[in-house]
């Protein structure tokens, strides 16, 4: 049970803060034993349930089908077209590099590089519209690598954009969410046998576990983006970067 307690608490520090939790996942997993596709994907859930809380509000706007309420439906489908065309038809090849520490290290260094960048930039209160909304999706499907960040990515292609901070943070949890589901679908129509591969009291455990903790570090980054500290996380991508390297290399 330590090594998915483990795997949950990074799960929760990693999904949220933009320092990719797929590539702490796979790093941790390949360091511990095997992945396992499955269980990573389970622990997204619990995520899931955390950011259905954190948006609750905006997700209470949306049901109430207002034209405001369209428009917001509209743009999320619009960003997460291209990370499910992805997803759907290049799992296999993703699937492959969770086991690269050469190729998680480049993907980290990536992800540092982008977030380190927004240290440079000044947002000026910009709305969401179809154009920049589209970016976001299309940069957001890199994040399916390990260690490239996927609120790394849209938050920092949000604030590239000039949005508001408050407006960039929710809108990249709102599309997390059906995203979320899909990969947990697919995950489980792929393996329909895995969830027994592991102890019912193990997911429970860490189900709660990461769900405490992810509505902590949702909270946290959000503070974060608000005080123009984002950058911050792109030095700790390109450390955990240097490490990825000097693991293949030894």
């Amino acid at each position: 049970m330590m090594k998915e307690i483990i795997l949950a608490i990074i799960q929760a520090a990693t999904e949220f803060l933009p320092i990719s939790s797929d590539g702490h996942l796979a790093l941790v997993s390949n360091i511990l034993g095997e992945s396992d596709l499955f269980f990573i994907t389970f622990l997204h859930i619990a995520s899931l349930l955390a950011v259905i809380i954190f948006t609750r509000r905006e997700i209470l706007e949306i049901l109430r089908f207002r034209k405001e309420s369209w428009r917001l439906l509209g743009f999320i489908l619009i960003g997460i077209i291209p990370a499910a065309i992805v997803g759907l038809f290049f799992s296999k090849f993703i699937e492959g590099t969770l086991t690269s520490y050469f190729l998680i290290g480049v993907f980290f260094l990536f992800t540092g590089i982008v977030v380190f960048s927004t240290k440079f930039i000044k947002t000026s209160g910009n709305n969401l519209n179809k154009e920049n909304v589209f970016v976001i999706g299309l940069i957001q499907a890199i994040a399916l690598f390990p260690g490239v960040s996927r609120s790394g990515m849209t938050i920092s292609t949000g604030l590239f954009f000039g949005i508001d901070k408050e407006k960039t943070v929710k809108f990249s949890f709102l599309m997390f969410i059906p995203l979320a589901i899909g990969a947990f679908l697919l995950e489980f129509m792929k393996y329909p046998d895995a969830i027994t591969s592991t102890p019912v009291l193990t997911l429970i455990v860490a189900f709660i576990v990461c769900f405490a903790l992810s509505l902590f570090f949702l909270r946290a980054l959000s503070y974060i983006v608000k005080m123009d500290k984002f950058w911050i996380f792109g030095i700790y991508c390109l450390f955990i970067s240097i490490v990825s390297f000097i693991l293949y290399f030894i």
